[in-house]
């Protein structure tokens, strides 16, 4: 049986760990904020896909109370500078042999992971789905459900075809990529735009984005300056795919993407990972993109200003 540890219990691990759980893999969670209702009754999962309850097999306030040596341990943390995510990690990376999976948002930003661990395999994995978490042991999934996953830098393991294979169990399909830093910029390509405007329009929802022509000239925009970006880095993003991902989201039911989610839990916005890296880059590369600074500059100020 395979053994693996979710650190990172948000709407987006637990789903997609519920599913693991559901093809036979033996799932153990840390649940900090959840910790005492998902100990007393799990997980209560409402989806398109169908209904389900997750009872994962050991519910932990802290990664340094797991005992086994996990097979995989997947990290679903919200990518934000104070986070340790390394320091989360350490306490169960006992063994060379366990994968590290981050399915986690936008770019740069498996680095810190990989020289943190060097012997292990890290896996790069990006999620499409709309979910939410509406109340303490309880997931609600809207819409889509797959992931796409590789080896970093690049490449394919038999370590990410096995977690392939029992997301497939579970009913997920998750798709290896042979090129994940491609698929990054994909991703990037959707997130940069439309969680930035979720906030920055007055909390609107991804109907709204499309439906509003001010609202998707701008997106349209900073898909543009997203791929000048990824060109400059050698990635070969192009307009075919701003228009593939404009026409997705025209297709999705509404939904609130999940940096609007978060601010409207009060919680701290992944301003660095999906924009501030982007920003960088644009930098070192001297490329110009006015559009994607001053939403950096607005959402860095949103963070300041909650914080």
């Amino acid at each position: 049986m395979m053994n693996v540890l979710l650190i990172g219990a948000g709407a987006v691990g637990t789903y997609f760990c519920g599913r693991l759980a559901q093809g036979g893999a033996k799932v153990a969670v840390v649940a900090r904020g959840d910790y005492e209702v998902v100990k007393e009754r799990g997980y209560h999962i409402r989806s398109v896909a169908g209904d389900f309850d997750f009872h994962p097999a050991a519910v932990l306030k802290d990664s340094a109370d797991y005992q086994e040596t996990p097979d995989y341990v997947i990290a679903a943390t919200k990518v934000l500078p104070e986070l340790d995510l390394v320091g989360m990690l350490r306490p169960v990376i006992r063994s060379p042999k366990t994968v590290i999976v981050l399915i986690q948002n936008g770019i740069d930003i498996e680095k810190t992971v990989r020289a943190a661990f060097p012997d292990n395999e890290l896996l790069s994995t990006i999620a499409y789905i709309g979910v939410l978490r509406p109340a303490r042991g309880e997931v609600l999934h809207q819409g889509s459900g797959n992931l796409k996953t590789g080896v970093y830098p690049s490449g394919i393991s038999e370590s990410a075809k096995r977690l392939a294979a029992a997301f497939g169990a579970g009913g997920v399909k998750c798709e290896l990529c042979e090129d994940i830093r491609f698929v990054r910029w994909y991703k990037l390509l959707w997130n940069l735009p439309f969680n930035p405007v979720s906030v920055l329009a007055g909390r609107v929802d991804t109907r709204t984005m499309t439906d509003r022509a001010e609202l998707e000239k701008l997106c349209w925009s900073l898909m543009l300056e997203t791929i000048a970006v990824a060109n400059a880095c050698g990635v070969a993003l192009s307009e075919k795919d701003a228009r593939s991902q404009m026409e997705y989201t025209r297709e999705f039911p509404a939904y609130k993407t999940s940096m609007l989610q978060d601010f409207e839990a009060g919680r701290e916005l992944e301003v660095e990972a999906i924009l501030g890296n982007a920003v960088r880059l644009a930098h070192q590369n001297n490329v110009p993109v006015p559009k994607m600074e001053a939403c950096y500059a607005l959402l860095k100020s949103v963070n300041l200003h909650r914080s």
